[in-house]
């Protein structure tokens, strides 16, 4: 099985912390990630340097998986 990250877009269910100043984050959005499988989870850094973790499943929704492109 692959654990290696994956670039998602990913809808926003729910927000269990309080947002910052500026934020982009909010219920409903769809947002471009990064999906962990193995945790099942998301991390998004918003436009205001607040860094997000969101659960599939629980807090967010993984609608999009795009394979990781290495740059060479």
């Amino acid at each position: 099985m692959n654990n290696q990250p994956k670039y998602v877009k990913f809808e926003v269910l729910k927000i269990e912390d309080i947002r910052k100043t500026g934020s982009t984050v909010a219920i409903g959005k769809v947002l471009n990630g990064l999906y962990y499988p193995q945790s099942k989870t998301v991390s998004f850094s918003d436009v205001n340097g607040q860094d997000w973790t969101f659960y599939d499943g629980d807090t967010c929704r993984v609608i999009k998986q795009e394979e990781q492109l290495k740059v060479f």
